[in-house]
C-alpha cells in the first residue's frame, strides 16, 4: 500500500500522545500502519463489495499543522455528536466525505463505514473486514 501525499512521519510517542489526548487505544495494525504512513490519498484507492462500491479519498493524518485530523473528527463524530458509539475511531474518508472507522476495543480493528446519505435506520455498515483486510482489498479504479 503506497500513500500519496502523507504528512510527517510519526514516532511511538507520537500515537502514545493522540491516544492518551483520546483515551484510547488504537489496534496494533492501526498504529503500523500510522508508522509508516501519516495520513495520504492510498493507492490502490476504490473499494468494493456486494454493498458499497466507493473510494478511499484520504488515511486521515494523526498529527497535521492546519489540516483536520483524524482525532479532531474522532472529537467532532464521536465524543461530541455521537453518531457512532464510542468504540469507534474514524481513519478515513470516502469521495462523497462518509467516513470509514476502526473499533479501536477489537483486537483486529474490525472496519465500518458511516454513511450519511442513507435512510436506514443504523447508517454504521459493517463491512466484515479486518482493519489489514481492508486495505488489502483495494482496487485500482
Amino acid at each position: 500500500m503506497i500513500f500519496l501525499e502523507s504528512e510527517e512521519r510519526l514516532s511511538n510517542d507520537d500515537i502514545d500522545e493522540v491516544e492518551s489526548d483520546l483515551h484510547i487505544r488504537l489496534p496494533i495494525a492501526v498504529r503500523s500502519l500510522y508508522l509508516e504512513s501519516n495520513g495520504g490519498i492510498p493507492s490502490p484507492y476504490v473499494f468494493a463489495n456486494q454493498e458499497v462500491d466507493t473510494v478511499v479519498a484520504e488515511l486521515l493524518p494523526l498529527k497535521a499543522i492546519g489540516k483536520g485530523t483524524a482525532g479532531d473528527a474522532f472529537k467532532k463524530l464521536v465524543l461530541t455528536h455521537k453518531l457512532v458509539p464510542k468504540s469507534m475511531f474514524p481513519f478515513a474518508v470516502d469521495g462523497s466525505g462518509d467516513y470509514f472507522f476502526v473499533d479501536w476495543t477489537e483486537e483486529d480493528g474490525h472496519v465500518y463505514l458511516y454513511r450519511g446519505d442513507t435512510a436506514a435506520d443504523n447508517p454504521l455498515l459493517d463491512l466484515e473486514y479486518t482493519f489489514n483486510d481492508f486495505w488489502r482489498s483495494l482496487i485500482p479504479e
